[in-house]
């Protein structure tokens, strides 16, 4: 059972790796394509910044709320009184994904890239 476990948390973790390393040559691949390029794949920036020198930040963020249903609630009773009656409604979470990339560039052609983020390899 401990092998099984252990197995299961050692291919998570390769994948989840993997995930990362695609994005990485995903992002990696826009090194030395112009903004115009970037602009017209990505869209508008949610964020620009100019740095002076020919250099600019492009800042794409994504977000997405998850509604991730949980267990039916347990009725407590006394006697006939219920405390709660979920009439087979299931108790929800939330759960906010969250991605920012940024490229940087250099007289318009992009030079470096930096992301953070749960939601970037998902």
């Amino acid at each position: 059972m401990h092998k099984t476990i252990l197995s299961f948390g050692i291919l998570l973790v390769l994948t989840a790796c993997h995930s990362v390393q695609e994005y990485e040559d995903y992002l990696d691949s826009w090194v030395g394509r112009s903004e115009a390029d970037l602009v017209a794949s990505w869209g508008a920036p949610s964020q620009m910044q100019n740095l002076g020198g020919g250099r600019q930040l492009f800042t794409y963020i994504k977000q997405k709320t998850v509604m991730e249903t949980g267990t039916v609630p347990q009725d407590v009773n006394f006697g006939n009184y219920s405390l709660y009656s979920p009439q087979n409604d299931a108790m929800q979470s939330e759960t906010l994904y969250y991605c920012e990339t940024t490229f940087t560039t250099q007289n318009d052609i992009i030079v470096d890239y930096s992301w953070a983020g749960d939601a970037c390899v998902r």
